[in-house]
């Protein structure tokens, strides 16, 4: 079974059916919880919404992770295939971006169990993130110059405090969503990782 990247006029007019006309209804419609429930009812109309909403993210995260596309295209149609076939057994979400990094991030790691030789989860460099002092707001008044600093000081982080640093301020994760990526049995493991990392930008831009 093949996903499409663009779903037909058919579907178009489906995903119409998800909106209202008034505000309260689409509001509603922007509701994770409540689009997530309308594809685990069986809407193919909020799953196509789905897909096409979280492909490009999937995709980005998983080339931060393992850095191979062909495994990446394959472990995402996976992924969105399971879920439509055991779409009624699954759990609620108010946040469908982190479920499926969730989804993507154990499939990869199972992938990796099965192939070392192909990849590897820790030999992998990923998370070369940069930001602009527009993103990174640690000083919404950050000079060019200090900007630059930060790149090269976030560079010169190692991969799990790159990756920790992704996950808070590129993906607006919160403590307990970092902790389940990690695989952490205490918040306070990614929260202490995200500080470790500041501290160590700070350090370097001084």
């Amino acid at each position: 079974m093949e996903l499409m990247n663009q779903p037909d006029p058919n579907i178009n007019r489906s995903v119409k059916v998800l909106s209202s006309e008034n505000n309260a209804n689409e509001k509603l419609l922007v509701s994770d919880s409540y689009l997530w429930q309308q594809f685990k009812d069986g809407s193919e109309a909020a799953f196509i919404k789905i897909y096409n909403d979280n492909f490009s993210l999937l995709f980005n995260y998983g080339f931060q992770l393992v850095g191979n596309q062909e495994l990446i295209e394959d472990c995402i149609q996976d992924i969105f295939i399971y879920l439509r076939q055991r779409r009624s057994s699954l759990g609620s979400t108010d946040c469908i971006k982190f479920y499926l990094m969730k989804c993507m991030k154990r499939k990869l790691i199972k992938e990796n169990k099965k192939s070392k030789i192909s990849f590897s989860l820790e030999s992998h460099e990923g998370f070369s993130i940069t930001f602009s002092h527009e993103d990174f707001l640690i000083d919404q008044q950050i000079e060019q110059e200090k900007s630059d600093k930060l790149n090269i000081a976030l560079s010169l982080l190692s991969k799990k405090k790159r990756e920790a640093i992704y996950y808070f301020y590129y993906q607006n994760l919160n403590y307990g969503q970092i902790s389940e990526l990690f695989g952490f049995s205490h918040i306070k493991s990614a929260r202490n990782l995200v500080y470790k990392a500041l501290a160590t930008l700070k350090d370097s831009m001084k």
